[in-house]
């Protein structure tokens, strides 16, 4: 039973990013973060900015508030899910024997682009497992449906509302997406593919909306 990381290069929480999993269940727990972590490049933080429409000026100003609430958040989910990798690999055995005192941080880095054939030979018990689904699960955490919400709304929030930074947020998540994969090894499970989806629609929605608003 496979348990999926969270790429280093790809996560910490939606800290300084769009926090934008299956080998059966437990697969999904770390995948679930992992990959939906949706990482946003310095170029995508958007200061406050202005626009003008038949003479009515809109200032549209980064939510610092809301940042820092889902990033707190998320920062918390990931040191648990840090603490569980570290104790399945101090507490268990590898079949490989590989990774044996090495810190999550550490295997992140020694095992970046082939964490999915390492985390393959995870051994992970059934409480570990039953928490996973949990998360994952609709109404989990690292969910579909709560993971793709975060990551708009800190999307809307960095931009500090401006729809007409939906194609650049669009793009930072693109390309955060195809560094998890790098990162991961290869393709990305499908609870990756359907949150990633998800979060694309909802900003194309949002930008969408504000058009025919207009």
């Amino acid at each position: 039973m496979a348990i999926n990381p969270v790429p280093t290069s790809a996560q910490s929480g939606i800290t300084n990013a769009v926090k934008v999993i299956d080998s059966e269940h437990t697969s999904k727990v770390a995948a679930a973060d992992t990959t939906q972590v949706i990482p946003v490049t310095e170029a995508a933080v958007y200061e406050t900015s202005e626009q003008t429409t038949n003479k009515t000026k809109i200032t549209y100003t980064r939510d610092s508030a809301t940042l820092s609430e889902i990033s707190r958040q998320v920062d918390a989910k990931m040191s648990n899910l840090r603490e569980i990798v570290e104790n399945l690999i101090t507490m268990q055995s590898l079949k490989t024997g590989e990774g044996k005192g090495l810190s999550y941080d550490q295997i992140m880095k020694k095992y970046d682009g082939e964490l999915k054939d390492f985390y393959q030979n995870l051994e992970v018990d059934d409480s570990t497992r039953l928490n996973a689904q949990q998360e994952i699960s609709e109404d989990g955490f690292w969910g579909v449906k709560q993971t793709s919400e975060r990551a708009i709304e800190f999307a809307k929030a960095l931009s500090g509302g401006d729809p007409s930074k939906a194609a650049l947020l669009r793009d930072a998540i693109e390309k955060g997406y195809k560094a998890a994969e790098k990162a991961w090894g290869g393709e990305l499970p499908e609870i990756c593919k359907q949150t990633h989806e998800a979060t694309l629609k909802g900003l194309d929605d949002w930008a969408n909306e504000a058009i025919h608003s207009a």
